[in-house]
């Protein structure tokens, strides 16, 4: 049996949205906690992997013509600017 650590913390929420969530934990037999953490995990899966194509057909053609217009960037636009970097997992 796998040991899960769990952590306190706080939030601050909007009043209404704490008391729907209140309300639902409660129809559902299920304590606020247990509730939230149920809705966070399907949320954020653990082991969630991006789709992939098997090959270049299953790539839609509208897909593929995106890539007409592709720009490859250099090691130093890559340094400069965060957001590609992190597209490019540089």
């Amino acid at each position: 049996m796998q040991t899960t650590t769990r952590v306190q913390t706080a939030f601050r929420l909007d009043t209404a949205l704490l008391n729907r969530l209140k309300r639902k934990a409660k129809a559902k037999g299920q304590s606020l906690n247990a509730f939230v953490e149920d809705i966070l995990t399907k949320a954020t899966p653990a082991d969630f992997q991006w789709p992939g194509a098997a090959t270049i057909r299953d790539i839609s053609p509208e897909t593929r013509a995106l890539t007409r217009n592709y720009k490859s960037f250099t090691d130093e636009e890559l340094k400069e600017d965060d957001r590609l970097a992190y597209i490019f997992g540089k």
